[in-house]
């Protein structure tokens, strides 16, 4: 477990601090001028429209193609910038508008232009229901709820029996302590995962058993987060702590934002009297808490708003190592190296996780690697010198050492490991 919940790289080599502000896609950016899309098959899509467009510079369809291209593969800034030239071009194309807001709506950081595109695509087709959800949706997460429910009235009015619709009243309903209400909605969902979850709470927090409700979710949808977690609770207060922990521990492992999961973890690894597991995963939660609920679900979606490219696993891997997370963060950089097979910090840190973990022979192997791409090869040879005394290859391990301290007599991991070997022998001999 040492390795989920590494808090400090051993050595004392640590991970940079990392902090992405929530919403940055990396600057602003200006009407693509080349192709940039990494993805071969996207690639060639983009370099038809590039194509088409030399053709035809503000041709509607194509320009909404291009943003839509941008859009799939998480080039946010470039699908922002392809949508403003085209509704300066096309101001009444519904669909730019309706695009651009719900990107900003992802972005969070301004949302008034969010809804202010939101309402001119709803202006220009007010019939459209995937409109007005996505509009009801940026209102809630704003807490906004009467624009909200307007919307979702709207909607309703089309379409009564609209399943998205009714939950997101009943959910903005629940918020606002309309309880009753709330749950005579859902129980005209009885098949939506989403109501499922929510009547089950409305019956938990009655005090009622809600175990079986939780039960028949996860029959259905045995991957929904929140279900399991309820459940793992209801474990808990069962004292079944190994059940409990199993499950929070997979909790995590997809979600290592889950700062309630890392929580529980704390209480199950202390119940079970693991005070080394349990104090491992409350720095881990420190961690998480003091990021800030928009950083966390900033973090949470990186990947899903970022294209895929080296430099995008390369930050969500500091990511993970700033919350303590090595094992998620070393499956981040094996994906950088992937794309970089000769990224200099990729092998380095991956070195520092397996140290971390125990797993020597491995972090041998990352290190050979560094010592092909990085310049700090004395401070290289010094942690290899550390992996062979945990190894117990003292021949192996004096080698590295000899060589750090000829590259740099003066490197302090090399002249630290010398002090403890000169120590080491000095009792012996006594």
């Amino acid at each position: 477990m040492k390795m989920k919940f590494l808090c400090s790289i051993i050595l004392g080599i640590l991970a940079p601090h990392f902090t992405l502000a929530a919403g940055d896609w990396g600057g602003q950016y200006d009407f693509p001028q080349k192709p940039i899309i990494q993805n071969p098959d996207s690639a060639r899509q983009e370099q038809y429209l590039f194509d088409s467009l030399a053709q035809h510079p503000d041709h509607p369809t194509t320009l909404l193609a291009l943003a839509q291209l941008y859009h799939s593969q998480q080039y946010y800034p470039q699908a922002i910038a392809v949508l403003e030239r085209t509704i300066a071009k096309h101001p009444r194309l519904s669909q730019a508008h309706f695009l651009l807001g719900k990107i900003l709506g992802y972005q969070k950081t301004d949302p008034d232009r969010s809804t202010t595109e939101l309402e001119v695509a709803i202006r220009l087709d007010p019939d459209s229901i995937e409109y007005r959800n996505e509009a009801a949706a940026v209102y809630y997460r704003l807490q906004r709820f009467p624009p909200a429910i307007k919307h979702l009235e709207e909607i309703l009015k089309r379409d009564p029996q609209n399943e998205e619709a009714l939950y997101r009243k009943a959910i903005i309903l629940y918020t606002r302590g309309e309880i009753e209400e709330a749950e005579a909605i859902t129980d005209r969902l009885p098949h939506y995962e989403h109501a499922r979850i929510l009547k089950a709470l409305l019956v938990q927090q009655r005090n009622e058993d809600a175990k079986p409700l939780f039960e028949a979710i996860l029959h259905d949808h045995p991957d929904n987060l929140r279900a399991r977690y309820e459940y793992g609770k209801i474990l808990m207060k069962e004292k079944k702590f190994q059940e409990a922990r199993e499950r929070f521990e997979k909790i995590i492992d997809e979600e290592p934002f889950y700062q309630h999961a890392v929580f529980q973890l704390v209480k199950v690894y202390s119940f079970m009297k693991e005070k080394e597991k349990a104090q491992l995963a409350k720095q881990s939660l420190d961690t998480i808490n003091q990021i800030g609920r928009n950083q966390r679900n900033f973090y949470r979606s990186f990947l899903r708003h970022h294209p895929d490219t080296a430099e995008t696993h390369y930050a969500m891997a500091l990511i993970y190592l700033e919350i303590g997370r090595g094992n998620l963060a070393a499956m981040e950089l094996h994906r950088v190296l992937e794309f970089e097979p000769h990224h200099k910090d990729a092998p380095f840190y991956l070195a520092q996780i397996s140290m971390a973990g125990g797993e020597y022979e491995k972090a041998i192997s990352h290190l050979e690697a560094c010592l092909q791409v990085r310049e700090d090869t004395a401070t290289i040879h010094a942690m290899m010198t550390q992996c062979f005394l945990e190894l117990h290859n003292g021949p192996q391990a004096r080698e590295h050492l000899e060589t750090a301290l000829r590259l740099d007599p003066k490197n302090s991991l090399g002249l630290h490991i010398l002090d403890l070997w000169k120590q080491q022998a000095a009792k012996q001999e006594n």
